[in-house]
């Protein structure tokens, strides 16, 4: 993920599947772990900021890695697919992508979560400068868990298949919503260490 995001939209908007939408969702997960990142390096306060900083720099680099394995696993649906509609026998084929295809998605939507729940930590206790950025980051993050989830149920849907991998998918966007309502919360409540 070496583009610049001009380059990367002009990928996105395209008509071939390169940009998907989970990893869409996965750079939208590493950007609200930036900016985790960046709110844990001004909260100083905090006894927990320089390890709150060092997990939010991890989860980034793991978000944008599955930003190029989800492209890579719908690009391999798209292949098996062209590849079926001229051999019924490729449909077990097709299945097994679909299968794998939901892989990155769910990654993606347990690592919004683990992004919103630090985010909301932060907008409650971290600097109140930043506190904006910290809802900010567990909002994207909570929409992105969402999304995530989403194409998990379809990808296991398309397969004929409803498995458990739905289920927890489901269960890390509710918990990434959850952290963003905190977030909002502490907000509302008027949290701040400054």
């Amino acid at each position: 993920m070496d583009r610049t995001v001009r380059e990367y939209l002009a990928e996105v908007a395209a008509p071939a599947p390169s940009a998907t939408g989970g990893s869409v969702c996965a750079i939208t997960v590493a950007a609200a772990a930036g900016l985790v990142g960046m709110t844990a390096g001004i909260s100083r306060q905090l006894d927990d900021a320089p390890a709150i900083e060092e997990s939010a720099r991890e989860l980034r680099e793991r978000a944008v890695h599955l930003a190029g394995a989800d492209s890579a696993s719908y690009r391999a649906v798209c292949t098996v697919q062209r590849l079926a509609q001229d051999s019924p026998a490729c449909s077990q084929a097709v299945r097994d992508a679909l299968i794998a295809a939901a892989q990155p998605p769910l990654k993606i939507a347990k690592l919004a979560a683990e992004v919103a729940s630090l985010a909301a930590l932060l907008s409650a206790h971290g600097n109140q400068v930043a506190r904006g950025d910290a809802i900010t980051a567990a909002s994207l993050a909570a929409a992105s868990a969402r999304s995530a989830a989403t194409l998990v149920r379809i990808n296991l849907t398309s397969a004929g298949l409803d498995t458990g991998g739905a289920v927890e998918a489901e269960a890390a966007a509710s918990s990434a919503k959850r952290s963003a309502q905190l977030a909002q919360d502490a907000l509302a409540n008027g949290h701040s260490v400054s």
